[in-house]
């Protein structure tokens, strides 16, 4: 871990005490864009794994063959549309599947942690300032930004332990609605109780950075910049 990235998110205090006055939202916006690259990469890679361990298969409509009323009955107007000759349905990997919408998902991802990012900087920056804080709002985006790298970490320890507990579970279903229920077991049990301690675990590292930055930044009390970095960081927890 570069020096740099390592005294942000191990000793936030002494990070921004150096850089007080030169934060900014450009320099936010490229580390918000780069955790939520990163972000997208990790949970990407760990999904395609996943999805690697269902072994079974299903029947889905087959995407070559045209709608039956274009095929019954003479096709349209007496003609035949292209395509009726293809069978109706086709023979698909559950695994191929899942990793086919979960890939749809992911530039929605990216953008989505973008967003969240400028929102979390909006609920920091109101919260600093109902506290007096003195900083702006683009000092504010770049403290969030750093915020955010916690989250890289906690998504590759989370993710790793998802393709581990998959790798231990018998994973044949022969259906989407079988894949679901067979997903579902994760959130329970040990595995279930990893991802919390894994999430509970990554919010907290990001509180701790928060409160580093705001109370550096901003120049209020220690108190009231931890209750307004673990209400930031207790946001995304609750929506997930």
């Amino acid at each position: 871990m570069p020096s740099t990235i390592r005294t942000a998110l191990l000793r936030p205090g002494a990070f921004f005490e150096q850089r007080r006055d030169d934060l900014g939202g450009v320099r936010g916006a490229g580390l918000a864009l780069g955790a939520a690259v990163a972000l997208t990469t990790v949970g990407g890679l760990a999904l395609r794994l996943f999805s690697a361990q269902f072994t079974g298969t299903t029947e889905i409509d087959n995407p070559a063959r045209p709608p039956d009323q274009f095929c019954e009955d003479g096709g349209v107007g007496g003609m035949t549309v292209a395509g009726c000759d293809e069978p109706a349905t086709q023979t698909v990997e559950i695994g191929a599947l899942l990793w086919d919408q979960a890939a749809e998902l992911l530039p929605a991802l990216l953008v989505g942690l973008v967003v969240v990012w400028f929102g979390l900087a909006v609920v920091l920056y109101v919260g600093a300032k109902t506290a007096g804080g003195s900083a702006g709002f683009g000092a504010t985006l770049e403290v969030t930004g750093w915020g955010l790298l916690p989250s890289v970490v906690g998504a590759a320890i989370g993710g790793a332990a998802l393709v581990g507990f998959a790798a231990r579970a018998d994973f044949a279903a022969t259906s989407p609605q079988v894949l679901l229920e067979q997903v579902r077991t994760l959130q329970t049990g040990l595995s279930g109780l990893t991802f919390l301690a894994v999430q509970v675990g990554t919010a907290a590292w990001q509180a701790y950075v928060w409160a580093g930055g705001l109370r550096v930044v901003h120049g209020i009390g220690r108190y009231a910049a931890v209750t307004i970095a673990v209400v930031a960081a207790t946001l995304p927890v609750l929506a997930s």
